[in-house]
């Protein structure tokens, strides 16, 4: 089932998309912007808009003010109508929301568990809620699924998984795919993080490569270029988290010593704070990704030895977006998860850290930001993979009736 998406598009097909993807991005438009835009007709825009209003994708707004103070119809996506899932995979947590697919969520639960627990046991759990969401939302489309990296996309499992070595024998794949009727896609979190930038983020237009940077429980980076994610052999491309940085380092879970993940995620951030600020944290146990706020609200109360950890883990973070600066060359490196919540203490030493290591012609080029998304990345990347599939093949999602067509594409 999986492989049918992937079929080449024909040429109707690609237009449609590329005008669907506009107006998602755009929320409301012209027929003549969207001509300006994608380089073609305006009769051909007409034919494709009619062919779109008449399945109920595209619907008419007001009037707006084009060219020459001309008014124009204004065009929106019926988004409301058209709902995917969205699906976050963590250590210890998982997280689902239902989204439209202009990027507006409608509902999401978070559910905790345990190092400990049976992953059969949790991942039952996870598809109780899925399904229990799937009849709530019955316009749901597809689905999409973040798992931590690295991920092999095509084989369905998780290769090296920091403090849960069970989850590396789990194939996501086997598990979930004869599940539901909507079509589930999965991808791995910083992969889906850097989706969510491309199509939600509030970034400056056109992009060529956008880098997304997640530094939360484990380190790593999604890649998009022009529109389409860097993937690999096996999709595991730009796991930064497993570049060395001290070859006499200690010896990371991968196999690798000093990888970049064991100095800046928040597992490094919380052991630097019990060792040298333990009276900054609460005294019940604290997990990784919750431990953050407490050590940066300490270095912005002004306590030296937080500001110092926090110093040295913006360092550290700044190596990596030397490194993905050098790799990828990108227009903008977005930073994103739970170490991000320091932006404003990290952001003066990561520039420090660039400006020192990137040729001024390259370091001047690139802009480093701390995501801006309302709501977590990796789940809004989640709900991202499903809708970009969806923006993909309009005909086959994006049409009355269609659920047997999903079912078999």
């Amino acid at each position: 089932m999986r492989n049918s998406f992937y079929k080449k598009s024909d040429l109707p097909e690609m237009n449609r998309s590329v005008v669907i993807k506009i107006l998602q991005q755009q929320e409301i438009c012209s027929r003549a912007d969207i001509a300006r835009q994608t380089g073609l007709t305006q009769a051909a825009i007409s034919k494709i808009i009619a062919t779109l209003m008449d399945r109920g994708i595209v619907v008419e707004k007001g009037s707006m003010k084009g060219n020459a103070n001309r008014r124009s119809i204004g065009l929106m996506l019926n988004s409301g109508s058209h709902q995917v899932i969205g699906v976050k995979f963590a250590r210890e947590m998982f997280e689902v929301g239902v989204f439209d697919i202009s990027g507006k969520i409608y509902t999401q639960k978070k559910t905790r568990y345990s190092l400990n627990d049976d992953p059969n046991a949790v991942l039952s759990d996870l598809l109780e809620q899925m399904h229990e969401m799937l009849r709530e939302y019955k316009n749901t489309l597809a689905i999409g699924l973040a798992v931590p990296g690295p991920y092999f996309r095509e084989e369905g499992h998780i290769a090296v998984l920091t403090k849960l070595p069970n989850w590396q024998k789990v194939n996501f794949i086997q598990k979930f795919k004869d599940e539901f009727v909507p079509p589930i896609f999965f991808e791995q979190d910083a992969n889906a993080g850097a989706l969510a930038e491309w199509w939600f983020g509030n970034h400056a237009q056109p992009l060529h490569t956008l880098a997304y940077f997640l530094v939360g429980e484990g380190v790593g980076s999604g890649i998009i270029e022009r529109g389409n994610l860097l993937l690999g052999a096996q999709g595991v491309a730009s796991e930064i988290g497993h570049i060395s940085i001290d070859v006499a380092g200690p010896r990371c879970e991968c196999g690798n010593f000093g990888c970049l993940e064991q100095y800046c995620s928040s597992l490094a951030l919380l052991q630097r704070a019990q060792q040298c600020i333990p009276h900054c944290l609460p005294q019940e146990p604290l997990k990784a990704c919750d431990a953050c706020n407490y050590i940066f609200d300490a270095a912005r109360a002004g306590n030296q030895k937080a500001r110092e950890i926090v110093r040295e883990i913006a360092e550290y973070i700044g190596y990596g977006c030397v490194t993905l600066i050098n790799a990828y060359n990108p227009d903008v490196i977005v930073i994103g998860d739970s170490v991000s919540q320091g932006g404003d203490l990290l952001l003066p030493t990561i520039q420090e850290v660039v400006e020192q290591r990137v040729v001024s012609e390259l370091h001047s080029r690139v802009q480093i930001k701390i995501s801006d998304l309302k709501m977590d990345s990796t789940l809004y990347g989640a709900a991202a993979i499903a809708t970009d599939k969806v923006l993909q093949l309009p005909s086959l999602f994006l049409t009355n009736g269609s659920k047997q067509a999903r079912k078999n594409p």
